[in-house]
């Protein structure tokens, strides 16, 4: 069954463009039964009692499913060159289960504007598709050190310099019940590092991916996943 999204579920309508879906995409008639959520971690069980200038309005029947995360999970990331692999980023981040995402400017950075309105789309259909309750909450792009002046006491700087690094995984182990966590992930051409030494000024622990070189939205991939499976 598919997943609609109603920003203020207690209006009891879907917007125009899930109507839309709802509707012509999927046929869905009056009296059928729906799924939807509000993205804060609650799915209800809905019918859809009329049709009103176009728009879908629904009853709320009962709760199927409610998130219990137990930590959330914030990424701070330098967006790619590459839009599309920004937006993959995005997409995959959600199905995984990210709680924040951060886009950040860095001193190698070559991409410093997003579309936020595209991003938001992009992370409501990752979200409906993966059937996730929670979507994620994307921050307005800004600069590395305005973010890392913010950040809680479980933050983790991942980069390529031959410093000392300690392994996520490891870390993760001897962790025990954080409620948030707050990772890094650096441009393509890595942070610098006069960025680095002041992350490690603010209390951000320096840590690595693994032995292999990655892209960054391969490394935020791998490192959410790490997280998220370390941590359930």
């Amino acid at each position: 069954m598919d997943l609609f999204y109603s920003k203020n579920i207690d209006e009891y309508k879907l917007s125009i463009e899930e109507s839309k879906h709802c509707l012509n995409s999927l046929r869905m008639k009056i009296n059928d039964v729906i799924l939807v959520t509000n993205g804060k971690g609650l799915i209800y069980s809905c019918k859809i009692q009329n049709i009103e200038n176009k728009q879908v309005v629904y009853e709320k029947l009962k709760i199927i499913y409610q998130s219990n995360r137990k930590i959330k999970l914030h990424i701070a990331v330098a967006p790619p060159k590459n839009k599309v692999r920004f937006e993959w980023l995005l997409e995959k981040v959600t199905e995984i289960g990210v709680d924040i995402i951060s886009p950040i400017i860095c001193d190698h950075s070559e991409r410093i504007k997003i579309n936020h309105l595209r991003s938001e789309r992009i992370l409501i259909a990752a979200m409906k598709q993966s059937k996730n309750a929670i979507l994620p909450r994307l921050n307005k792009i800004q600069t590395f050190q305005e973010i890392i002046q913010n950040c809680n006491t479980n933050s983790y700087i991942a980069h390529c310099y031959n410093k000392k690094q300690i392994n996520l995984k490891m870390i993760l182990e001897n962790n025990k019940n954080p409620e948030h966590i707050t990772l890094f992930i650096g441009p393509e051409g890595d942070f610098s590092e006069k960025e680095l030494n002041f992350a490690e000024k603010e209390g951000l622990v320096p840590i690595t991916l693994g032995e292999q070189r990655l892209r960054t939205e391969t490394a935020a991939v791998v490192a959410c996943y790490k997280i998220k499976s370390l941590m359930q």
